[in-house]
């Protein structure tokens, strides 16, 4: 593949490194503006090249849709026909995990059609719960984002309205941004079967932006290489950030 070649001659020999280190965990420690996210895509785009995994076998996440967009587009250039760049499983955290929760939603008690309340739903159900309180909708909505963002732990929270809350968003047949991730933890944890099918899918899993992970993320991405002695997972961060 000519245009992969060219890339690869473009790099600088530590980016080259990266890009052709293929085998084990790999992190890749660089300031703002180094083309960071050109070595992901290279190294994406040189692990098809090579054979090494299907597209489908690639998972690469990021945490903004601009970002996962652009990595989206840099693949489809590389792939120059050699390969399907759509099959990549390219997105954002929550993208990645709202497709996994889609496709195995009857396991976690809900119906494939479920809706994703943003916050002024979220207001509303919490208005309805409410008796008497101190804290407006919009101060539970941030303080329930954040009990959820600390990954599997949260299924542990005796709040009564954090548990009422939960409840009736499920009898709505609804999730908020916060369960996109924590139920998908749920589900890899009360289904070991659903769990191995992902982790035997994914050859390769790569991470940009990597110094703005929460528990959550880091869960799964634990969840994902749990079993494998030498997970071939690349982190690509700013640790100035």
């Amino acid at each position: 593949n000519r245009c992969v070649n060219l890339m690869l001659e473009n790099l600088n020999p530590e980016q080259l490194n990266a890009v052709q280190t293929t085998d084990g965990p790999l992190l890749v420690l660089s300031g703002a503006g180094t083309g960071k996210t050109r070595v992901l895509t290279t190294r994406i785009a040189y692990i098809l090249n090579q054979h090494l995994a299907n597209p489908w076998q690639v998972l690469a996440l990021t945490f903004t849709n601009k970002a996962a967009n652009e990595m989206k587009t840099r693949l489809a250039d590389l792939s120059n026909g050699a390969w399907y760049s759509g099959d990549v499983w390219c997105g954002t955290f929550h993208s990645i995990c709202l497709r996994i929760l889609r496709a195995n939603a009857l396991r976690c008690g809900l119906r494939s059609d479920f809706i994703i309340y943003g916050e002024d739903e979220q207001k509303a159900v919490i208005k309805s719960l409410l008796t008497a309180s101190t804290k407006t909708p919009g101060d539970y909505v941030e303080e329930f984002s954040a009990i959820k963002d600390k990954g599997l732990v949260a299924l542990q929270n005796k709040d009564k309205l954090f548990n009422a809350y939960n409840a009736e968003l499920m009898r709505l047949n609804a999730v908020d941004f916060g369960d996109i991730i924590l139920k998908v933890l749920d589900l890899f944890d009360k289904n070991p079967d659903v769990l191995l099918r992902y982790q035997n899918q994914f050859k390769y899993i790569l991470v940009d932006e990597f110094q703005d992970t929460n528990n959550a993320q880091m869960e799964f991405l634990g969840m994902l290489t749990r079993d494998n002695k030498n997970p071939n997972i690349c982190c690509v961060g700013d640790d100035d950030q």
